[in-house]
């Protein structure tokens, strides 16, 4: 699988993995596996401008274990993705989310490097969220 594929696939499962967390059916195991997706430098910038980092990341995911509703849903729409280096990928993708009928979106431009110990052999190293109409 070339770069840009497990970069794409990586989104799709981390966000599978998301919905199974945030509803409480993933296991520990399972976020001990999510977590290693992140590179240890890793910088988000949440849609209000927030920068967090890979340990603010790991708290949050970690602490909202059960915080969702069952039906809680997330949908993600693959925009575009394009190799900026041998080793690296930008992929831009939409993300929706369904809680309890409510509806929100955001727009993301993650940038991942390849990493063979990584669950789908890339890690993030830059993830930037904006909100946009659902």
């Amino acid at each position: 699988m070339d770069l840009i594929a497990r970069a794409q696939a990586e989104v799709i499962k981390r966000h599978d993995f998301f919905v199974e967390w945030f509803t409480g059916r993933a296991s520990e195991a399972d976020l001990s596996a999510s977590l290693r997706a992140f590179a240890p430098d890793m910088v988000m910038i949440e849609p209000d401008a927030n920068t967090i980092g890979t340990k603010e990341i790991a708290a949050m995911i970690t602490g909202a274990r059960g915080n969702r509703p069952a039906g809680f849903e997330i949908r993600v729409e693959m925009i575009a993705a394009r190799q900026i280096s041998d080793d690296v990928a930008l992929v831009v993708y939409d993300e929706h989310q369904v809680i309890d009928g409510r509806k929100s979106a955001r727009r993301s431009s993650a940038v991942f490097s390849a990493d063979p110990e990584a669950p789908e052999g890339v890690v993030w190293r830059q993830l930037q969220e904006t909100w946009i109409s659902a």
